[in-house]
């Protein structure tokens, strides 16, 4: 099943009424639409990225948004799966 994927679903500076799905403690500060592109690169999803697009809550941002193919799981544990390998990925680059 395709899914749409804003930054803002798992951005802990955003509130869950801006958008965010993730509690705080599961949220990636910032994310960045290509950290989540390479995220699922590297466990093989299937994705689309459309970096000039808004999301409708702050259409001013061209924040961008990726549509993914996700298996077996609903939109929560893709959004958790997602969040938790931009978080490791983040602490491997920083060493």
């Amino acid at each position: 099943m395709k899914t749409i994927i804003w930054p803002v679903y798992i951005n802990s500076e955003h509130t869950r009424g801006e958008g965010r799905r993730l509690s705080i403690e599961e949220s990636v500060q910032e994310p960045k639409i290509r950290e989540i592109s390479q995220v699922l690169r590297k466990q093989k999803i299937e994705h689309q990225v459309e970096h000039s697009k808004s999301y409708p809550g702050s259409w001013w941002e061209n924040s961008g948004y990726i549509i993914a193919e996700r298996q077996d799981m609903s939109k929560i544990e893709f959004l958790r799966m997602i969040a938790k390998l931009v978080k490791s990925a983040r602490v491997t680059s920083k060493n």
